[in-house]
């Protein structure tokens, strides 16, 4: 029962719609073939590609057959040209198919004038290129039949075709596409206002067109574009079409300011048809960004209104910043983890909260986040609370940047780490971190190399070993608090440059080590000579001097041949032939 009722209302559509095709073909046919050419403005194709776009795949062949017989319907009933119906009926046809063929070629369905690729593409394919490839055949057969000028036939079809189909195809997906295009049709308001500005477009189009002394064909983009920004496409469309159905009643009766142009009637047609394609190319596109940016701010409303309700109720603390680092906006639960006011916040620089030991090396950090807004950002720091005390926080922040790629503020989640840091301490002195740099110490380090071994065999791995240079000079010059920020500052530059999967260990003093799981040499190399790179261009603050120190490092390969214990043997020897080539390089392990 429910299939014959759907077979039902399918061919129903079908008949509408060849209904419909007959009206609009036979409309042409009578209302604007002017000097014994063609259609001055043939819509009829439009309804068919609009079909196409909309209607599912089974219905297209009836559709396709029932427009074909109603094109041949029309020719003979209304055409000068009845004996030449059926080959009128295919160039339409094959008009209407060759346009839905590119269209479906470029991945262009029914919201085509909702942006303005699609809609470029429209206007390229079906008002310019399918009329003027089938063009060719009404072109011959008037020839033949009549003696026409084939190349006046021709520009006309493709001119009066095209403009059709540009006009026509929104206003059959308005009828056939649901809602796409009628998003601001609900309201109590849209009815009244919908039919004031078309009285308006249709008044002033009449008094434009109902004379003929003054060249006022400008006056009627004024309403048309108040018709567009109140209904976008819909505005846009169903005014162009409006001005059209107006201006070709006043010019079969011979009035309008066309009459001014001196000229023949077909050179009057053809002006006409190139001012109502001026005129859709202001209006449509215009609508269509319109409606980009409405889609646009809309999306921005709703990220914006998610964004405030889910920093206005985490625990985590959401800050804004602009790119010098001054609050523009904290998140309520700042009072709870910090005990500072969020109004307290805005306009100042957060750096202040900052432990002394970090706060040169979380600006850093940050300067990096506004370096390079393509990357998420994570640190750790201390935190002065307002009630003296000192927290551990991470922060993942991330710079975003306006249209013009230029970095706008700069967004910071920030969390607690306090607990995790404790249990980290808890672990250090169980001897499996570094409790300097919080990173594994010799001994974890090396048994996680044993473990990876040991796992996955044949997967290519590379041991590099890292050795500050002249640190002894650090600690000598400036005391060891600065080289105690030296080594948390490359370790912090270990972290950035190098991938979560990557194992750094701290092996004692100023030595480190990385194991690159999966890495070839030449990967690590260009690891390491990023690590390398970032360091020796930062400078390092800390009790009051300010430094840089470079890093020299020795890379081999880890092999299912070679013991742990030869692997680092061998790394040794490239990271000792660094440090005798001038030091601050990186050597590979030789054979």
């Amino acid at each position: 029962m429910r299939r014959s009722s759907l077979f039902r209302t399918d061919l129903l559509v079908v008949v509408a719609v060849a209904i419909v095709y007959f009206l609009c073909a036979a409309a042409a046919i009578a209302f604007t073939i002017l000097s014994g050419n063609v259609a001055l403005l043939w819509i009829a194709n439009a309804v068919l590609v609009a079909t196409l776009l909309t209607r599912p795949a089974t219905e297209r062949p009836l559709h396709v057959a029932s427009c074909f017989a109603a094109s041949v319907a029309a020719s003979v009933a209304l055409s000068p040209y009845t004996a030449l119906a059926p080959v009128f009926g295919v160039a339409n046809i094959a008009e209407a198919l060759i346009a839905w063929a590119l269209l479906r070629r470029f991945n262009i369905d029914a919201r085509l004038f909702l942006s303005l690729r699609p809609l470029a593409v429209f206007v390229a394919t079906a008002g310019v290129i399918a009329p003027l490839v089938t063009g060719v055949i009404p072109a011959a057969a008037l020839a033949l039949y009549s003696g026409a000028d084939p190349w006046v036939v021709w520009m006309s079809w493709g001119i009066g075709h095209g403009l059709g189909m540009l006009i026509g195809t929104p206003i059959a997906l308005l009828v056939l596409a649901g809602t796409t295009y009628r998003d601001q049709s609900a309201g109590p308001a849209a009815l009244p206002r919908f039919t004031g500005i078309a009285l308006l477009l249709i008044a002033v189009t009449s008094l434009c067109f109902a004379q003929t002394r003054l060249p006022l064909l400008f006056v009627p983009i004024l309403p048309l574009i108040a018709a567009t920004m109140a209904f976008r496409v819909a505005g846009a469309t169903l005014g162009v079409f409006a001005i059209a159905l107006i201006g070709a009643a006043f010019m079969v009766a011979g009035i309008g300011p066309l009459q001014m142009i001196d000229g023949d009637e077909a050179f009057r047609l053809q002006f006409f048809q190139f001012y109502l394609s001026v005129l859709f190319l202001i209006a449509v596109p215009f609508a269509t960004m319109i409606a980009h940016n409405q889609r646009l701010a809309a999306s921005v409303a709703v990220s914006e209104a998610r964004y405030r309700l889910m920093a206005n109720h985490v625990s985590d603390v959401v800050l804004t910043l602009d790119p010098q680092g001054a609050v523009q906006f904290a998140s309520p639960s700042i009072r709870e983890v910090t005990g500072h006011a969020p109004e307290s916040m805005i306009g100042k620089n957060p750096a202040a909260m900052v432990h002394e030991v970090d706060r040169e090396r979380v600006r850093e950090a940050y300067r990096r986040v506004v370096a390079e807004p393509e990357t998420v950002h994570r640190f750790e720091f201390r935190v002065h609370t307002a009630t003296g005390g000192i927290r551990w926080f991470e922060t993942t922040a991330r710079a975003v940047r306006d249209a013009d790629q230029a970095v706008l503020s700069v967004v910071t989640v920030i969390r607690e780490v306090s607990h995790r840091k404790a249990r980290e301490a808890d672990l250090l002195r169980q001897a499996n971190t570094d409790p300097m740099t919080g990173v594994l110490n010799r001994r974890a380090f090396q048994d996680r190399i044993d473990r990876f071994r040991t796992d996955t065999p044949d997967r290519p791995a590379t041991l590099a070993l890292f050795d500050l240079d002249h640190f002894k000079q650090v600690n000598d010059g400036h005391g060891h608090d600065a080289g105690d920020a030296a080594l948390l500052h490359f370790a912090d530059v270990l972290r950035a440059n190098l991938r979560v999967e990557d194992v750094i260990g701290r092996l004692g003093g100023e030595e480190f080590a990385v194991l690159f799981p999966g890495l070839s040499t030449a990967a690590a190399m260009a690891a390491c000579e990023r690590v390398r790179n970032s360091l020796q261009d930062a400078r390092i603050h800390a009790g009051g001097a300010t430094f840089t120190i470079t890093v020299s490092a020795g890379i081999a390969p880890v092999r299912p041949t070679l013991s742990s214990d030869e692997v680092f043997r061998i790394a040794d020897a490239a990271l000792y032939r660094a440090k005798s080539r001038g030091r601050n390089r990186s050597e590979l392990a030789s054979g």
